[in-house]
């Protein structure tokens, strides 16, 4: 199998972002993650700022299925609501960088919008609950109670995300080639996984 593209998608503060940048870095590809907010808030014509908000998070309550419905079935001039705006050029942006060139891109549903091509290398990041709590309050400076809580949060919105726009659970084990624990296996051992796994197939 010869891949093109990774994919990772991550539990918050598993390294999967880092991981990610090193993947990228010792293959020489490209790099993608919080470049697709920037583009996507020019492309949807939102303000970057409310676009980072918006990112990898569904609306109000009220608009979850407002954005799904929008997004899946109503007329193109019809208003999105801000965050389904965001995710539909997000969505868009990924297909187009796939079919520039090699590439890591972080999160974003990205695993599933590229589901048709077999050059992509699909991988999740996870991490022991202990291990990213100690992460969380050493990133944010956070006590632990509140990095406990940002952390289930987080990783709450994640998962709310992707089943909104793929219909699929996030930490399904099936939809990606595969799964590491970076606690585990460390972030190095991670990188070097899946580096020869693309490099070799």
């Amino acid at each position: 199998m010869s891949y093109k593209i990774i994919t990772i998608n991550r539990e918050f503060e598993s390294g999967g972002n880092e991981i990610a940048q090193a993947v990228a870095a010792r293959l020489g590809i490209d790099y993608y993650d919080k470049f697709l907010i920037t583009a996507a808030a020019e492309a949807s014509g939102v303000d970057e700022e409310r676009a980072a908000q918006k990112d990898e998070k569904l609306e109000s309550r009220f608009e979850y299925s407002q954005a799904e419905a929008a997004f899946y079935y109503t007329r193109s001039e019809d208003p999105l609501p801000t965050g389904a705006r965001v995710a539909e050029a997000q969505f868009r942006l990924i297909r187009e960088l796939a079919e520039q060139g090699p590439c890591v891109i972080v999160g974003r549903c990205a695993n599933h919008i590229l589901r048709d091509r077999d050059d992509v290398l699909d991988v999740f990041i996870h991490a022991g609950r202990d291990f990213r709590v100690q992460r969380t309050m050493a990133s944010l400076n956070l006590p632990e109670r509140r990095a406990v809580y940002v952390l289930k949060n987080t990783d709450k919105a994640r998962k709310a995300y992707y089943k909104n726009y793929t219909g699929c659970d996030w930490n399904d084990p099936n939809l990606y080639h595969m799964v590491l624990n970076s606690d585990k296996l460390t972030a190095a051992g991670c990188v070097e996984i899946i580096c020869d796994l693309y490099q070799n197939g």
